[in-house]
């Protein structure tokens, strides 16, 4: 199942700040702090909290309270894939959406909406079936993990 997106820009710097979060606690194989987690990826852990609570809502990482506490993996790395991790950051509209909105107000850029929508779309499965072809554990493997 292929949720719609939304986000743009901001919704792309996620997905690459996640990534290495996940990283981070494959690595690890234990609970990690999003404030030692942020540290090491040079992060607001505010934001990374914030995106990794869109993973915890689905379930691709658990959450321990207290002293010890943090985030960890709740899914199997070699089975978790790109798309899922993709999937779970967004909500809502295609992230062509932003370019779409700029289509409109005149007669010339309805005609190209209409022209391009076709293309946006394409776009949208084309990325969605590459995510689909790699999991965690792949990246993990390129990483030499």
């Amino acid at each position: 199942m292929i949720k719609t997106r939304t986000g743009g820009v901001f919704q792309h710097k996620s997905f690459g700040l996640v990534l290495q979060a996940l990283v981070v606690l494959a690595r690890k194989g234990d609970t990690c702090s999003s404030c030692e987690m942020a540290e090491l990826l040079s992060s607001e852990a505010t934001l990374l909290r914030r995106t990794m609570a869109k993973l915890t809502r689905a379930q691709i990482l658990v959450t321990k309270e207290g002293r010890d506490g943090g985030y960890g993996l709740n899914r199997n790395a070699e089975e978790l894939t790109l798309a899922e991790i993709y999937q779970a950051l967004e909500t809502g509209e295609s992230c062509t959406k932003t370019v779409n909105e700029t289509m409109h107000g005149n007669v010339l850029g309805e005609q190209m909406l209409e022209a391009y929508s076709d293309i946006a779309e394409e776009m949208d499965r084309s990325m969605m079936a590459v995510l689909e072809k790699y999991t965690l554990a792949d990246l993990l493997r390129k990483l030499g993990c």
